[in-house]
């Protein structure tokens, strides 16, 4: 049986017994106790995350989708790849860690092309993200961690194909309002640089704590991401971040709440 207990609700919390004057001028004793988190990028099956799909046709999600035309309907009931429940008529992609969607139209035709995505976040939150692109053939890469998808549908005609994968944003569990607060970055237990944006990972914050997520358009995931490039997850790599964490209010330490509903249908 497993028992939790929240110790203290206060600002700060000090352990020990030694004292200095310039460190705690109103006479407390005892180091201050910080707020570091250890997040290892694990499925639910405990095995590191898995590689995204570069190309877009081995996909996680769909690929080939041909012949689509009616406008606004849901994909899912035709997606069949690896993180899909119950293959072809599934109604819901769970993914195996919080990462960013990613889509190549091939319709020569499509000057625009806007994929909605609506699913959850790692929490079981409602969310929703808006994916443009305007070049037929090149890849669309979204910057909302997704934990699962339910519905997939975009605002023009398909009468070519589509493709669907996952990339490699993956999703933090607390938010960040900076890069700094990204503390260390290890791969298979060796640190790698520390630098924010390196050819080893980019860290992306999260949306401002301080605001409401109006649109599903945009960049920000709600608490942030980082996309690991070099080396890239591929199933047997673990990727563990030291971040800190602001636990003073409930935004601070999760971020805003999410754009449940993707814009304009």
């Amino acid at each position: 049986m497993t028992t939790r207990h929240t110790i203290s609700h206060a600002d700060e919390i000090y352990i020990g017994d030694a004292f200095q004057g310039g460190y705690s001028p109103d006479g407390r004793r005892g180091i201050k106790m910080t707020h570091l988190y250890a997040h290892e990028f694990l499925s639910t099956a405990g095995v590191p995350a898995l590689a995204a799909d570069a190309d877009l046709f081995m996909c996680g999600i769909a690929s080939n989708i041909t012949g689509w035309s009616k406008t606004g309907g849901n994909l899912i009931s035709v997606m069949s790849g690896l993180f899909t429940t119950g293959g072809v008529g599934a109604t819901i992609i769970n993914l195996d860690v919080p990462r960013n969607i990613q889509f190549r139209a091939c319709d020569a035709g499509v000057s625009e092309l806007m994929i909605k995505v609506e699913g959850t976040d790692v929490y079981g939150e409602p969310m929703a993200e808006t994916i443009l692109t305007n070049t037929a053939g090149t890849v669309a890469s979204g910057f909302r961690a997704f934990k699962s998808i339910n519905k997939i549908y975009c605002t023009a005609a398909l009468v070519s194909m589509v493709h669907f994968g996952s990339g490699n944003k993956l999703g933090l569990p607390f938010h960040i309002a900076d890069k700094g607060k990204i503390v260390s970055i290890t791969v298979d237990g060796a640190q790698v640089s520390t630098a924010a944006v390196t050819a080893a990972y980019r860290i992306a914050i999260g949306a401002s704590s301080a605001t409401t997520m109006t649109s599903s358009g945009g960049r920000p995931d709600a608490r942030g991401t980082i996309q690991f490039l070099s080396p890239a997850p591929d199933g047997s790599k673990r990727f563990t971040a030291l971040m800190m964490v602001d636990h003073s209010t409930r935004r601070k330490a999760f971020g805003p709440p999410q754009v449940s509903l993707c814009s304009n249908g």
